[in-house]
C-alpha cells in the first residue's frame, strides 16, 4: 500500500517519508498538486492515503483536494491536509472540499503516524 505526499518542501516531504516508511507503507512523492493528480491517475488503485499540503506552486492543495473529489474513482482514497493553514475559515473550507483529516504545521511526527492509522487502519 502506497501514501501520497503532497509537499513542495524537500525537508517536510523527507521526514513525512520517514514516518509513511516506519508504518510499513511505501511513499510517493509529488511537489504540487499538479504532480499529484498525475500520481493518483497512474498509481490509482494502490494509493491508500493523500498526505496534502495546502500552499504549493504550480496547483495548491486545496484546489488539487477539489479535483480528487470531482473524480469518484478517488471517492474512498482519504485525503489529509497538512498545512500551516489554520484558521477555522481554512479548516472549514477543506473540510467541505472533501477532506478526511487536518493537520495544522508544525505537527510532532507521532501525531502524523496517529492520523495516518486513523485514516488507513480503521
Amino acid at each position: 500500500m502506497k501514501i501520497l505526499i503532497v509537499e513542495d518542501s524537500r525537508l517536510m516531504r523527507k521526514a513525512i517519508t520517514k514516518i509513511v516508511v516506519a508504518k510499513g507503507y511505501e511513499p510517493l512523492e509529488a511537489e504540487n498538486g499538479e504532480e499529484a493528480l498525475k500520481q493518483l491517475c497512474t498509481n490509482k488503485s494502490e494509493i491508500s492515503l493523500v498526505i496534502m499540503d495546502w500552499n504549493m506552486p504550480i496547483m495548491d492543495g486545496i484546489d488539487a483536494l477539489e479535483k480528487i473529489r470531482e473524480d469518484e474513482q478517488y471517492d474512498d482514497v482519504p485525503v489529509l491536509m497538512a498545512t500551516s493553514e489554520g484558521i477555522k475559515e481554512d479548516i472549514d473550507r477543506a473540510t467541505k472540499a472533501g477532506a478526511n483529516g487536518y493537520m495544522v504545521k508544525p505537527f510532532k511526527m507521532q501525531e502524523l503516524a496517529n492520523k495516518i492509522s486513523e485514516l488507513i487502519e480503521t
